[in-house]
Order: structure tokens, then sequence, then C-alpha cells
């Protein structure tokens, strides 16, 4: 099964709205899966639908510290240590208090403690879910519980299952659908894929964040194309976007106009090219173009 990341430079691009699109349409023609690796805020469900029962599996991604009273001899030592200002002294109690959201996990207060009265310990981070989508492919959607850290981890384990899947499956393609932005979570759902395509709009901010974008599937040497979302909102930018492209010998796999049609599909829970029909023979060249790239036709 080969693997494509989409992924844009800044959020508000119409990553999710396009590849909720592209994923309807290739599943008439391959069979196929999708990831949902914006652990922080996935939507792709709230689009796609579900059908069906939904099985979630929890992930621990991380770890924290936890207070054993009985042990603890009032020493004081992991308040003075903690550089997260995640242990604080109760003078009530006589005993340290560990904030579970400042806590980083970094084992600092376990190490100095000389009575053991902390341990570090795994706790749960977030989950991921399998379901099948109103449209009959499979979703791996990941989610990271408020408040806690191990984004990049959850998409590790997201993209496990989805490989998994593809393999017992015999799936041809899988697309995942990155966060916005280049941080771990983004570096976790582009290393390894076949290819990435980067969705950008012609706004100065979607230019700075598109060159960004290029610069790390580059440095995993991952081939890639670009999208120009709502290309005709600012002709100037949208050719400084392909001159980009020109200069960095990227090619550009589709240009979609500016269409409300995009928000009515949105606002009733749609793909856009179901809501508007009108849309797929621009989806269809984009996704030609894709199967191409990647022998699939």
């Amino acid at each position: 099964m080969k693997e494509v990341c989409i992924l844009s430079g800044k959020g508000g691009a119409g990553k999710s709205s396009i590849v909720a699109s592209m994923a309807v349409l290739l599943a008439d023609r391959l069979e196929i899966i999708v990831g949902d690796c914006d652990v922080d805020a996935p939507n792709l469900a709230l689009i796609l639908g579900s059908s069906g029962d939904v099985e979630c599996e929890t992930i621990r991604a991380s770890e924290k510290a936890f207070l054993v009273a009985e042990r603890c001899k009032s020493r004081k030592k992991c308040v003075r240590v903690c550089r997260f200002n995640a242990i604080k002294w109760s003078a009530r109690n006589s005993k340290p208090e560990i904030n579970e959201f400042l806590c980083e996990g970094c084992g600092a207060c376990e190490y100095i403690c000389p009575d053991r009265a902390i341990d570090i310990k795994e706790v749960d981070t977030g989950k991921i879910c399998y379901f099948r989508s109103d449209y009959g492919f499979g979703v791996v959607s990941g989610h990271l519980k408020i408040g806690e850290r191990g984004s990049g981890k959850i998409v590790d384990s997201l993209r496990g299952k989805v490989s998994e899947i593809g393999r017992v499956e015999g799936l041809d393609l899988a697309l995942l659908d990155s966060a916005a932005g280049i941080g771990c979570p983004v570096v976790s759902s582009v290393k390894g894929c076949d290819r990435a395509i980067i969705i950008t709009e012609p706004t100065k901010a979607a230019i700075n964040d598109s060159k960004r974008a290029i610069e790390l599937v580059r440095h995993f040497g991952i081939p890639h194309s670009i999208i120009i979302n709502k290309y005709d909102l600012n002709h100037e930018i949208a050719a400084d976007i392909e001159d980009l492209a020109d200069r960095n010998e990227i090619p550009i796999m589709g240009r979609i106009p500016y269409d409300l049609a995009f928000t009515d599909a949105l606002v009733n829970g749609l793909p856009a090219v179901i809501c508007n029909p009108h849309l797929k023979k621009l989806f269809r060249g984009i996704v030609e173009e894709l199967m191409l790239n990647m022998g699939l036709d």
C-alpha cells in the first residue's frame, strides 16, 4: 500500500475539505483508507460521516510524576528541582502537590527524592479510532487528550494502524490528512510517505508557510506537488506561488477556484463533490494526476 500525505504550512487553507473530496473519488477506483492525523483537532468524521461501530484503543504516549504520600518525608527537594513549576508545596497537607497539566514527566523529582516518594508512570494521552465512512472506505482518526503532549507519538500509532489495516485488507492507497504547520504531528505524518501534496492559497502568509512545508518534505526526500486553493482570490499572489513552484521544479497538481460550495458542504457535513457535483470534474483531474504519479492508473 502506498501512502500520500496532504499537508499545508498554515491552517485554514482547505486541506481537510480537499482530502475528503479526493477520498470519495479515489474510492470509486481504488481500495483506500484515510488517516486523520490532525490529532489536536480531528474533523474528517464530520465530513465523511461514520457508519457502523467505532473501534477505539487507548494510547500511552507520555509519562507523569505521581506522589506516593505514605513515603513522603516532606523534604521539599522535589519542589525546588522542578523547572516546570509543576510541584507546589501544600501548607495544609505538608506535602507536595503535583499539577498534572504542568508536569512534563522529566523524572527530576523522582531522581532527587531520597525516600522514593515519587513514581514516574505512563499515562493515557489519547486514542486512535477506526470506523467506516459513509462512502465505504475506512478511516483511522487520532485524538490527543486536552492538556496532554505526545501528538507525534499518537500519529505514529495511527499510521501503524493504517498500515496494519492496509496489509490485512490488501488496500492500494492511504491518504493521510496531516495537521497544519510543520510541528511534531506533521513530521510524524510526512516521514516515510511515498508522496506529499502541499495545499496553499494566495496569501502572503501561505506563501511563507508553503516554503517551510517544502523544506520539510525535501528534508525527507519525498516527491511532492502543490495544489493552489482559492487561486482566483488574488491572481498576483497566485502567480508568485506558480513562480515558486517553477523555480523549485514542483508540479502544480491543481488550481481550485474560490467557491461557496465548499462552505455549503461543510455546513451540511458533506464532501464538496457530493454536495455540489459540478466540482467532480475538477477533482477528477487532481485524482487522475495523483494516480498517474503513484503508478496506480
